[in-house]
């Protein structure tokens, strides 16, 4: 059984007191079966934590590793030096990881090179037959990313001699003739381009720009991207010969348009994600555009923060503002990872930092999901707004980037596109909206099939970058449809599914179960009137709520309130035509009426 939105994660294997203290039902980061030289378990050890986390109802959730396991591949592999990433100078690409091993720095191995992926492999049988219920692809930023401005690659042997079939097949004898191939049987790459006097620097400089501008370019890039999904379709397809439909999740971060590769093989993402001290911001704005982008590829997500979000923390303990994180991210549908240790940061020489909760600080909100999985399971968000992601114009705002200087890598492409800027208006205003995937050669269209009916607004952006087919389908819309031109205009053009009365800083969430017309709507509410010094909420009272009925297809005649450690509670409901009038007598951080 996959992931569910009422499922409570534990970040890391842990005794089994904490399993129950949170009434965890799964695990995101089980360890992987690493030898003791660095003190953590081997194989038998892993056993006894999945033997541990099954009596406690818990799944746990194994994990291959692409990058923190650099030592690893090094013990299991005498020729590992021939499976490095490599740059257009055949320096062998060196990853974040600060300390060495053996004299090695930490190596960045490349996915395409036969040892390594056989070390890969090799790290999968081990954490299956160790009995996990669910396999993880970590660091899932392999050989793609190696072709950024981070790594400079990958020109290794495997790369070079595996292009080079891909050119054979895909190259036209006019597109040969105008690069001055003669002959593809020796053609390397890395050669081409030293040749056409591209140096390691302008390559790392320019790799990303889209469209590109390094010779031959799009075709390297889209032979690494066919490769990469590839490999993640093998790790789905070896993962189920351990069981009958195993799920498999990566941290691959979807959300980055140079990454978003192999959705269908991924059953959901466990994800971390930057959130910002409450001195920076209250209520998270970057998670709703990742949790948008989520549901609209139909993928649950299991988030948690990187680790750097949690240093503040660490020095001054704010567990109230990180609940709002929690409620936030379940709100949105998706699962926030009970954060009872985390690691923070780690600094060359020093001891790795960690953040510690205390009892207390959480448990309430899991233990809500756990008495309630009926608010959260199955429930959609609804949506009278839709906006259309293109992964081409992603694509191309990361390419224009490049052109003032910027220099690629891990970088969030989307959250600085007018789309983002899009989103979290909606959000702000309680309009409730959904992204349609309008995809290109790297990822699989979703607009064309998909049905405009129910929105009363769709949103597209110029320059779209979306194909003929695609704008085609877009005029079915008629008036409906509209181009962005600014968040004010945006507003004055739609309905309010919900008017707020008597609150300010109150996100207003609605779901519902498109399948099932005849069951309640539910509505989160979350109070972002935080106290910096007190790391607490002001209780908002008396809160009138507005429900149009037109857009939400029917009225109510009921209303209960649900809350952490609150008793339900029927609220005053009253029906006024096709509306719905709903007083909520106070409120904490947050709260979900059930509407019937």
């Amino acid at each position: 059984m996959a992931l569910k939105r009422s499922d409570v994660l534990i970040t890391r294997p842990c005794g089994m007191d904490v399993y129950r203290r949170y009434r965890a039902t799964g695990l995101g980061w089980g360890f992987l079966p690493e030898p003791d030289r660095r003190g953590l378990p081997p194989d038998e050890e892993m056993m006894r934590d999945v033997d541990e986390a099954h009596r406690c109802g818990v799944k746990f959730q194994g994990r291959v590793e692409l990058d923190a396991d650099w030592m690893g591949m090094i013990d299991f592999d005498s020729n590992f030096m021939e499976s490095t990433v490599r740059d257009l100078n055949n320096r062998p690409a060196v990853t974040w990881w600060v300390h060495t091993y053996k004299g090695h720095p930490s190596y960045h191995f490349c996915t395409n090179a036969p040892g390594y992926r056989h070390y890969l492999m090799y790290q999968l049988r081990r954490v299956m037959e160790a009995g996990t219920d669910w396999l993880m692809i970590d660091s899932a930023i392999p050989t793609i990313a190696a072709l950024n401005a981070r790594y400079g690659g990958c020109f290794c042997e495997h790369c070079m001699a595996g292009f080079r079939e891909y050119l054979k097949a895909n190259l036209s004898d006019a597109e040969r003739q105008n690069w001055k191939i003669e002959g593809l049987e020796t053609f390397s790459y890395r050669d081409f381009l030293l040749k056409h006097g591209i140096s390691d620097e302008r390559y790392r400089a320019e790799i990303l720009a889209f469209p590109p501008v390094i010779p031959l370019a799009k075709e390297f890039f889209d032979y690494q991207w066919r490769e990469v999904n590839a490999l993640f379709r093998e790790f789905k397809r070896y993962a189920q010969e351990f069981g009958e439909d195993v799920p498999m999740s990566s941290n691959s971060p979807f959300y980055w348009a140079e990454f978003m590769y192999a959705v269908d093989a991924h059953d959901f993402y466990t994800n971390e994600m930057q959130y910002l001290p409450p001195e920076q911001e209250i209520l998270p704005v970057d998670p709703v555009y990742t949790f948008k982008l989520a549901d609209a590829l139909d993928r649950l997500l299991a988030i948690t923060g990187v680790p750097r979000a949690f240093e503040p923390c660490r020095i001054k303990d704010r567990p109230g503002h990180i609940r709002l994180w929690i409620a936030q991210a379940y709100a949105h549908g998706h699962v926030f990872m009970a954060p009872d240790k985390m690691w923070t940061q780690r600094i060359a020489g020093q001891p790795d930092r960690w953040y510690h909760s205390k009892p207390g600080d959480y448990e309430s909100l899991y233990h809500f999901l756990r008495d309630y999985p009926e608010l959260f399971d199955d429930y959609e968000s609804l949506a009278s707004v839709a906006l259309i992601f293109s992964n081409n114009a992603v694509r191309q705002h990361l390419g224009e980037r490049l052109s003032s200087g910027h220099l690629g890598g891990q970088n969030r492409s989307a959250p600085g596109t007018e789309l983002a800027a899009a989103c979290f208006a909606l959000s702000r205003a309680n309009l409730p909206f959904r992204l349609i995937v309008a995809g290109d050669d790297w990822v699989e269209d979703r607009l064309l099939d998909a049905d405009l009916s129910p929105y009363q607004l769709i949103l597209r952006f110029e320059p779209s970058h979306l194909n003929a087919e695609q704008e085609q389908k877009l005029l079915t819309a008629g008036d409906r449809l509209a181009t962005w031109s600014g968040a004010d205009d945006l507003l004055n053009r739609v309905e309010r599914a919900v008017k707020v009365t008597g609150a300010e800083n109150l996100s207003v969430l609605l779901r519902h179960q498109p399948a099932h017309v005849d069951t309640p709507i539910v509505c989160h509410l979350l109070n972002s009137n935080y106290d910096l010094e007190a790391d607490a909420f002001r209780l908002l009272q008396n809160i009138r709520l507005e429900f149009n009925g037109g857009l939400l297809g029917k009225a109510f005649s009921r209303a209960t309130r649900y809350a952490p450690e609150r008793a339900p509670r029927a609220v005053d409901c009253r029906r006024a035509g096709a509306d719905t009038a709903v007083t909520v007598p106070e409120l904490d951080m947050w709260a979900v009426l059930k509407l019937e």
